[in-house]
C-alpha cells in the first residue's frame, strides 16, 4: 500500500503595502507552519507580488526594503513580482530591492533590456524538494511590455514561456505551481491551454476565489486584495507513484489571528523612520492650495500646469480627485506630497485633434463625470473631479446642463482639425471615461516618476504658482 503525504501551501497576493494587515499575516503563516509541521507535514509560504504600494509611507521612505524586511521575518519562501515592483520603482530601485532577501524571488518573463540577461536576483523557476518529491515553481509577471522598456527591462508574453517551462521541466518533476501575477481571466487561459499544471496561485485581478478553481487539471487560487486573507492549498501526495492524489483549496481570514509581536515592532520602527526621511523640507510655498473637488481651483490647475510643463505640451489636464490632501504655504515634505498624491500615477502626452479636445472638455464638464467614482490604474483616490486644464480656456454656459460655448489654446479659437499636444496622466489612457485619449495620436508615458515628483518640481515655481489663480473655466 503506497505511504502518501500532505503539502500546504499558504499563499498572499496584492497586499498593497497594507503594513498594519501584515504582523497578523506573519501570525497566521507562523502558527499554520507550526502546527502542520509538528505533523511531520510540509509548508510551502509564498507572495503573488503587489506586496509593494508606494502610496504607503514605509515603501515610499524605503524604495521597498520595510516590505522585503516583513517578507524575511514573515518567512516567505518564495515570490514573484507584481506590477506594482516591476512599473513603479525606478530600475536601479528595483535591481535594489532584494539584496537582501532571505527567499527566492521567481519571474521568469524578465528580462535586463541593455544585457538581455535576467536580473541577478531573479530566477526563472525553482525546484523545491523534500522528502524525495520535487516541485517545480515557476513565476510570471503581467507582459506591460511598453512601459517595462521605458524603464530599462524586457517583458515577454507569459504564455508560450510556461508552455516551455512545463514541457522541458515536467518529466523531471512530481508536480508544477505557477506563481501568477497575470490575473485571473489569464490564469484560466493558461490552465485551459497548458496541459501538465498542477495549481495556479494567481494575483493582480484581486478576486477571492475562497474555494479555488478548478479549470482542466489545474486548480486556481486567489485571495483578493490587501492582506484581509491568507490563502491555504493542500495537496495530497501518493509517495510511492509521487503524484497528487488530491487538491483543494480555502481561504483563512487574518483577522482571526493575533498580532505578530516581532512583526509588529519591525513595522513600528520602520514608521518611525520613515517620518524622519520623508519629513525633510523639500519646498517653500508662497500660498496654500486648497482642495475641492467640485469647482475649479489654482491647486488643480497648477497640476495641469506642471503636466503641461513636464511634457512640453500645449495643454495641460488633470483630474482634481487626484489631489487628496491641502498644501498650507510655507515648507512643503515628501510626507506631503505622499499624502497628497499618494497615486501610482504618471505623466504622459497624447495628441489630439480640436474636435476630440473639446469631446473630452464638454464630458468633464458634466456633473455625472465630475462625481464618478474611480478605482485601479494607480489611482488611489475616490472620484474624478473637477478637470484642471492649462493653456486653454473654456467658456460654458450652464442652463440645467452645461454647455461649452468657446474655447481657445493659447489665446486663439480652438480649430476643428487642428493638433494639439495633451500633456495629462496615464490613467485616462487605460480607463474608458474619455474615449477620445484612447482615439489620440503619439502617445508617450514619462517613467519612472509618478505624479508627486512631477509636483516637486514645479510648485516652489512663483510664477506658475501665481498663474494658477487665473480662472479656466469661464462661466456665463
Amino acid at each position: 500500500m503506497s505511504r502518501t503525504c500532505t503539502l500546504h501551501i499558504l499563499h498572499t497576493n496584492d497586499i498593497h503595502s497594507r503594513f498594519e494587515q501584515m504582523a497578523q499575516i506573519s501570525s497566521c503563516l507562523k502558527a499554520k507552519r507550526a502546527e502542520w509541521e509538528q505533523l511531520g507535514e510540509h509548508v510551502l509560504t509564498v507572495d503573488i507580488g503587489d506586496h509593494i504600494d508606494r502610496s504607503r509611507m514605509n515603501t515610499e521612505a524605503t524604495w521597498g526594503r520595510a516590505n522585503v524586511d516583513i517578507l524575511n521575518h514573515s518567512g516567505y519562501q518564495y515570490v514573484t513580482i507584481g506590477n506594482n515592483e516591476g512599473l513603479t520603482l525606478p530600475k536601479e530601485r528595483l535591481d535594489a530591492l532584494y539584496q537582501h532577501a532571505a527567499f527566492t524571488v521567481v519571474v521568469g518573463n524578465l528580462l535586463d533590456g541593455a544585457s538581455e540577461r535576467r536580473p541577478a536576483w531573479a530566477s526563472p523557476y525553482a525546484i523545491h524538494e523534500w522528502d524525495g518529491f520535487r516541485i517545480a515553481i515557476l513565476g510570471v509577471t503581467a507582459a506591460f511590455s511598453s512601459f517595462y522598456r521605458l524603464l530599462g527591462w524586457e517583458v515577454s508574453d507569459p504564455l508560450p514561456l510556461i508552455k516551455r517551462q512545463v514541457q522541458e521541466l515536467r518529466p523531471q518533476v512530481d508536480a508544477i505551481i505557477v506563481l501568477s501575477h497575470l490575473g485571473y481571466w489569464a490564469d484560466k487561459q493558461l490552465a485551459a491551454e497548458v496541459e501538465g499544471i498542477d495549481v495556479i496561485l494567481g494575483g493582480h485581478t484581486h478576486h477571492l476565489l475562497e474555494q479555488g478553481e478548478r479549470v482542466g487539471s489545474a486548480l486556481i487560487a486567489q485571495v483578493g486584495k490587501f492582506g484581509d486573507y491568507v490563502g491555504h492549498v493542500k495537496l495530497l501526495l501518493d509517495q510511492g507513484e509521487h503524484r497528487i492524489l488530491a487538491k483543494e483549496a480555502r481561504v483563512m481570514r487574518v483577522g482571526e489571528f493575533a498580532a505578530d509581536p516581532v512583526v509588529e515592532r519591525l513595522i513600528e520602527q520602520e514608521r518611525l523612520a520613515a517620518e524622519q526621511v520623508l519629513s525633510q523640507p523639500i519646498a517653500t510655498l508662497s500660498m496654500d492650495l486648497a482642495v475641492d473637488w467640485q469647482r475649479e481651483t489654482p491647486f488643480a490647475s497648477l497640476l495641469a500646469a506642471s503636466l503641461r510643463r513636464w511634457t512640453g505640451a500645449e495643454i495641460g489636464m488633470a483630474n482634481s480627485g487626484l489631489l487628496l490632501m491641502p498644501l498650507r504655504r510655507g515648507a512643503v515634505t515628501r510626507k506631503d506630497l505622499l499624502q497628497c498624491v499618494p497615486h501610482a500615477v504618471k505623466p504622459c502626452a497624447i495628441t489630439l485633434s480640436g474636435e476630440q479636445l473639446l469631446a473630452v472638455l464638454r464630458r468633464a464638464l458634466q456633473t455625472e463625470t465630475i462625481s464618478t467614482p474611480l478605482k485601479g490604474f494607480g489611482f488611489r483616490g475616490k472620484m474624478m473631479g473637477w478637470m484642471g486644464i492649462d493653456g486653454v480656456t473654456v467658456h460654458y454656459a450652464d442652463r440645467g446642463k452645461p454647455d461649452i460655448t468657446q474655447v481657445y489654446v493659447s489665446g486663439q479659437p480652438l480649430k476643428a482639425k487642428r493638433q494639439y499636444r495633451v500633456g495629462t496622466v496615464d490613467m485616462f489612457m487605460f480607463n474608458h471615461l474619455f474615449p477620445e485619449f484612447h482615439k489620440g495620436r503619439e502617445q508617450r508615458f514619462y517613467l519612472p516618476e509618478v505624479l508627486r515628483e512631477v509636483i516637486a518640481e514645479t510648485i516652489a515655481d512663483d510664477d506658475l504658482l501665481h498663474d494658477s489663480l487665473r480662472p479656466r473655466w469661464i462661466r456665463s
